[in-house]
């Protein structure tokens, strides 16, 4: 359900379109608010060298005003002052922008507010790939946490998920939709045919459990780091 909030920002996108000189290319219209509530709007700009979206056009706009991050984006189409989805490349820039925001978008019930990391659920994040970024996720099925976090389990077999030795963040997903992370190193990698292991049909991996000094053999060094969301632990 829209909030008042949502639907003013529909109308706000829509009356951009109202006041606007159309023509009969492709255009729409944008708007979003920021995290203070400050409403920014935007148009598209059809030329056949090509023209940018309308919502890179509003996220120009909050940047020239030193909005704060933005919360919500809608787009509205001219032809039927229609609310359409932000395109796939729009969804790569909030996602990379404003990765914590919304788009207003059509569902089956009608108009909704989604998470951009709804529509875009498996996004290149280029954070993850730059010196220092964090280390890669290895999903493991949450019943082996309590196993994993005490050295009981030292080993996964996996299926076409490559992996080097090093640091890793292993991923135990909830049923409630929550994640535990725990920070290990994966110290060896036994790589064998998929005939070969074909009850297991994968290949080999070993960790070890990172341990903070101090700590007897057994006990947990999970600790939840700063920024660590909700129901993630993360230890060291």
């Amino acid at each position: 359900m829209l909030t008042d909030a949502d639907l003013e920002l529909v109308r706000r996108a829509t009356a951009v379109l109202d006041r606007a000189t159309l023509d009969d290319g492709h255009q729409v219209s944008a708007a979003a608010y920021d995290e203070r509530g400050a409403v920014f709007t935007g148009m598209n700009v059809s030329h056949f060298t090509g023209g940018p979206c309308a919502e890179p056009v509003v996220i120009g706009q909050a940047a020239a005003s030193g909005s704060a991050p933005l919360t919500t984006m809608v787009a509205v189409l001219a032809t039927g002052r229609q609310v359409i989805p932000p395109c796939g490349r729009c969804r790569q820039q909030l996602f990379d922008y404003f990765p914590r925001s919304r788009a207003i978008i059509r569902g089956k019930n009608g108009l909704e507010a989604v998470p951009i990391t709804d529509l875009l659920p498996f996004p290149y994040d280029y954070r993850n790939y730059e010196p220092g970024g964090p280390a890669p996720e290895l999903h493991v099925w949450d019943r082996y946490l309590d196993a994993a976090r005490d050295g009981a389990k030292r080993s996964t077999v996996r299926v076409h998920d490559p992996v080097r030795p090093g640091p890793v963040r292993l991923v135990f997903e909830h049923a409630d939709g929550s994640a535990t992370t725990l920070a290990a190193e994966v110290t060896g990698v036994e790589r064998k045919p998929a005939e070969v292991l074909l009850s297991s049909r994968s290949s080999l991996r070993r960790w070890r459990p990172r341990r903070r000094r101090g700590r007897p053999p057994g006990s947990s060094s999970a600790r939840p780091r700063p920024g660590t969301p909700p129901g993630a632990a993360a230890c060291g």
